[in-house]
């Protein structure tokens, strides 16, 4: 099967056979838009550990959080799946700066242990020019990273740069989150929060400098992106998750909420479809959604699905299902505003072999 070198793509894992990437399938014919994955991933990953993902230069490139792996595969000559850096004992990067251990700080509070789930793994962010940023979501008394990561021109694998943190004072034990990311070129924004503080800061990745927006927040949770077919960054709404369009302005501003769309939430009816075949419970959205640009306006919304109630003190939630909701954005040509020009049909995916999956969620490469 033939596959475009950078387009979105599903990550799933497996508790038993990794992390397996799929390829989608759009299906347009009806008036109802629906979104599909073919039968058999693109890529497998056989690490059982949490990994975070991005799609960049053709190649999907996976980081292993407390371990010394990273992972690549070449979605083009379809080889790879492999830990590719060389090991070496120091120092962790060489003279010309390629990584060549992978081994970030293993990292706790209080009796809460931290990296060790895909709530709390590092964001993979592709930009514009084919670099992917790495970068640590939860911030804690020094110990994070930050870096660039970039594809070298010989198949070499991909060369590390360790980026400057940014300028948030922590003091002892103190811990913050990102609650909130995009790209915008090659500028990158975070949102951070914690019990006492807030505020958005951005990294101009060419130059190497960070600066602090304002104690604001962007509006929308997790990742967000430009598309600049509607001339806005796409995200959903904090708390509610809801598909939004917002303005993001690099003159220090706060972001400007333009549209939020309701109907982008799973329909009554929509959420219990898929029951479990112990307990037939109702399986229901749980967990953060990530957003996939399909072009032309089209956007896919996927929502991880769960018979488990979240619980801080009980096991991890695993999910037996996930729903796709296609919708497509319009701008009118009178007044320029943003319209959903057409909402398609819930469809849904399970994981193989009928087990539950501790993660399901797109990668999308930059735009």
């Amino acid at each position: 099967m033939e596959m475009a070198a950078d387009r979105p793509l599903l990550v799933l894992h497996d508790k038993k056979e990794g992390h397996l990437v799929y390829d989608l399938l759009l299906d347009g014919k009806d008036e109802e838009t629906t979104l599909a994955c073919f039968p058999h991933p693109v890529a497998q990953f056989s690490s059982q550990w949490c990994l975070s993902f991005a799609v960049s230069n053709g190649s999907i490139v996976g980081a292993q959080y407390d371990w010394d792996d990273t992972y690549f595969h070449d979605t083009v000559m379809k080889v790879g799946g492999y830990d590719f850096w060389e090991r070496r004992a120091s120092p962790l990067r060489d003279s010309e700066g390629r990584l060549v251990q992978w081994w970030p700080k293993f990292r706790s509070y209080a009796s809460r242990v931290l990296g060790n789930s895909h709530r709390d793994k590092p964001a993979m962010l592709p930009l514009v020019d084919g670099t992917v940023v790495r970068m640590d979501t939860v911030l804690f008394d020094g110990i994070y990273t930050f870096e660039t990561l970039r594809l070298l021109p010989d198949g070499g694998g991909w060369h590390a740069t360790a980026l400057p943190n940014p300028p948030v004072p922590l003091g002892e034990e103190e811990i913050t989150f990102i609650s909130a990311y995009l790209a915008l070129g090659t500028r990158v924004w975070i949102s951070l929060t914690n019990m006492a503080d807030k505020g958005t800061f951005s990294l101009d990745t060419k130059h190497r400098t960070w600066r602090k927006e304002g104690t604001w927040m962007l509006p929308f949770e997790g990742r967000a992106f430009y598309v600049p077919e509607l001339g806005s960054v796409i995200g959903l709404t904090t708390g509610t998750r809801l598909l939004c369009a917002c303005d993001v302005k690099e003159d220090g501003t706060p972001p400007v909420v333009r549209h939020v769309w309701p109907d982008t939430s799973p329909r009554p009816w929509e959420k219990c479809l898929i029951s479990d075949a112990h307990d037939h419970e109702p399986s229901k959205p749980r967990d953060m959604p990530s957003l996939a640009y399909l072009g032309k306006g089209r956007i896919c919304i996927c929502r991880p699905m769960s018979t488990m109630e979240p619980d801080d003190n009980g096991p991890a939630i695993t999910y037996n299902a996930a729903s796709f909701l296609v919708v497509e954005v319009k701008r009118l040509p009178n007044n320029g505003y943003l319209h959903m020009a057409r909402r398609g049909k819930m469809s849904y995916m399970l994981p193989p072999q009928g087990r539950e999956s501790p993660y399901m969620g797109f990668i999308q490469p930059a735009t």
